[in-house]
């Protein structure tokens, strides 16, 4: 795990490059790396996990002429070492990163549907005078980029290098916050920086002078042909999820889990214990003391279950309300881009593992292609009727090119837009943040998105957005929370072959009469006490409600008050009003709602943005 950066197109300068470098130095403090050429410069921070000694970059090929700067693991690189050592010589024992630059020269383009893995890598060819920028299938990897005025790129791991260059401005992308606020993400592309961009995942970006083309390289394919009882079926996914597992605590250095005591987590646990006895799980739980009825989001008693049905070595570290105030701006800073849930506390479990750790196992991914967001599939088949109907309106829209559609797409939209919907966006708004944003549209970037999907079956259309929207922003989440302490964190969950036999499934295996991750639960089973198994699903999180409610209420109101956010100029005060006496009467629950502002908020304060630090004079 690294993080990398580089300037294509004008003569490099190594004082920006070593900004950049430096602004990268969490995601790896274990050596850095440099690589100028006429046109070209790359800048490199390692976080040593494979390979300690030879694994250094940039790393070239044989002759000079590819260098590659890389991000992540590929897990299937001895397979690929295999098939090219017969034409190159290797000069590493087992870097992953070797077989990239091999595999560039052998394959081309052609190389990055072959690696099964999570990465965001550059490749240099200086024979071609071109740079490629790719990203992994599911996006675990991030990797930013910006097209400059003299045709140049910019490109990094994160979007503080951008800027640390000097060569691209640090500004609000009003757009960007208006989806934020819409859907609580930011989605494809956008970033919540003007003229910086996120490339998509399953996607590769080519420079030559003069030119700039984007190739999508892999995308979700939707065959549901394999046959099979959900017994055998389930059998067949345990196997494969055990060697998903396998590939993925590969490292020079000790691997450790996280264990919520979820059924995800659980597995993703025991499945490396059965590997690797010495696997140390690691369990974010919160302090109680005053919460109502959210303290069932603190699933303490099922993760020491598991922990005493399997003689596993476990790390308790508990949240407290105060937690909150101390962390929130730091755990901005590092995210960067604002996206969903109030992901703080994994910011600061990730910090507790990386005292002792490397790298750590996580359950992220377990839902959206097991179809585990039952409720949604319920909602929207509840509201089209039969699954013919719905997938007849889709049909619909899609020819008509219209924004709105009966049936499932109003549902859809209220399932996904959730926030502050567009409906309410000129009474939540002020009308000059809205002029600033005033070129998006939410609707039609969900239809964007329905139309790619190469499924006519509405319950594929469903897992497709969830896949291209919600994931994607759990696993910047991941990343970028994680790599703020130097700690990597590998997602067996989303593992090619285990994605490519699911997508392959029967989704009647997957969802079924209100009941989702069937398959899943049912190939897990032998592993999860069954406590675990027959709990309620529930996302992991603080007892925000209690705690906003309580001992937090006096910061909150004076972070959203008139010295805070109120002051910003994005949000009527009337609104903003109306939604903390709402929520503090016990009128609504607007915890979400608060929590985006206040991240908001903090992010203006970590970037400079809407007044900085202490708002607009």
């Amino acid at each position: 795990m690294c993080g990398i950066a580089g300037v294509v197109g004008r003569p490099p300068d190594r004082d920006g490059l070593a900004a950049m470098g430096q602004a990268l130095r969490h995601r790896g403090p274990d050596d850095e790396g440099l690589y100028c050429a006429p046109d070209v410069g790359l800048a490199f921070r390692r976080l040593s996990i494979l390979d300690l000694e030879g694994g250094r970059q940039p790393m070239p090929n044989e002759d000079g002429t590819v260098q590659v700067v890389f991000n992540g693991e590929i897990y299937n690189h001895a397979e690929l070492r295999l098939d090219l050592c017969g034409s190159h010589r290797f000069r590493t024992d087992h870097s992953d990163t070797e077989v990239l630059a091999h595999g560039w020269e052998e394959w081309g383009e052609g190389l990055f549907s072959r690696l099964n893995g999570m990465f965001a890598l550059a490749v240099w060819d200086s024979r071609e005078q071109t740079l490629v920028l790719a990203r992994d299938r599911y996006g675990i990897k991030p990797l930013y980029y910006a097209e400059l005025e003299d045709g140049a790129l910019a490109f990094a791991s994160e979007v503080r290098p951008l800027h640390a260059s000097g060569l691209v401005e640090r500004a609000a992308s009003s757009e960007g916050l208006l989806e934020y606020f819409t859907v609580q993400n930011v989605w494809g592309e956008r970033s919540l920086f003007r003229g910086v961009r996120l490339l998509e995942p399953g996607c590769s970006l080519s420079w030559r002078p003069g030119r700039l083309t984007r190739r999508r390289f892999w995308d979700l394919t939707f065959r549901r042909s394999r046959r099979g009882t959900l017994a055998s079926l389930a059998e067949e996914h345990r196997d494969i999820l055990r060697r998903a597992v396998r590939r993925q605590i590969a490292a020079d250095v000790p691997v450790t889990s996280y264990l919520s005591g979820g059924i995800d987590s659980t597995s993703i646990t025991v499945a490396s214990h059965q590997y690797d006895p010495s696997v140390v799980a690691y369990s974010c739980v919160f302090d109680l003391e005053g919460v109502g009825a959210d303290r069932d989001v603190d699933e303490r008693e099922f993760s020491r279950l598991v922990a005493r049905t399997y003689g596993l070595s476990r790390v308790e570290h508990e949240v407290t309300a105060g937690d909150l105030p101390e962390t929130l701006d730091a755990y901005v800073t590092a995210l960067e881009d604002l996206r969903m849930g109030m992901g703080y506390p994994v910011y600061l479990i990730a910090r507790r593992v990386a005292r002792d750790a490397k790298v750590v196992l996580s359950g992220t991914g377990g839902d959206e292609y097991h179809a585990g967001y039952a409720g949604r599939f319920q909602e929207l088949g509840r509201t089209a009727g039969r699954a013919a109907r719905v997938a007849a309106a889709l049909g619909s829209l899609l020819a008509r090119g219209r924004r709105s559609t009966p049936g499932v797409a109003p549902s859809h939209r209220e399932l996904l837009f959730f926030l502050i919907p567009p409906s309410r966006a000129a009474s939540a708004f002020t009308p000059e943040f809205l002029a600033a944003a005033g070129g998006y549209d939410a609707d039609a970037v969900l239809a964007d998105y329905l139309g790619r999907c190469p499924s006519d079956d509405w319950r594929d259309r469903v897992l497709y957005v969830d896949a291209k929207t919600y994931l994607a922003g759990l696993l910047a989440v991941e990343d970028k929370v994680s790599m703020a302490h130097s700690l990597e964190t590998r997602v067996p969950l989303l593992d090619n072959e285990l994605v490519d036999f699911l997508l392959d499934v029967p989704f009647d295996h997957l969802y079924r009469r209100g009941t989702g991750k069937r398959l899943f639960r049912e190939s897990v089973r032998p592993w999860v006490p069954d406590a675990v198994f027959r709990k309620p699903k529930m996302g992991f999180g603080p007892p925000d409600r209690s705690w906003y409610r309580g001992p937090l209420r006096p910061w909150i109101e004076d972070r959203l008050g008139p010295r805070g956010l109120q002051a910003r100029g994005v949000f009527r005060p009337g609104f903003l009003r109306d939604t903390l006496d709402s929520h503090f009467s016990g009128r609504s629950d607007a915890t979400s709602l608060l929590w985006s502002m206040l991240s908001f908020d903090a992010w203006c304060r970590s970037f400079g943005t809407f007044g900085g630090a202490s708002g607009p004079t």
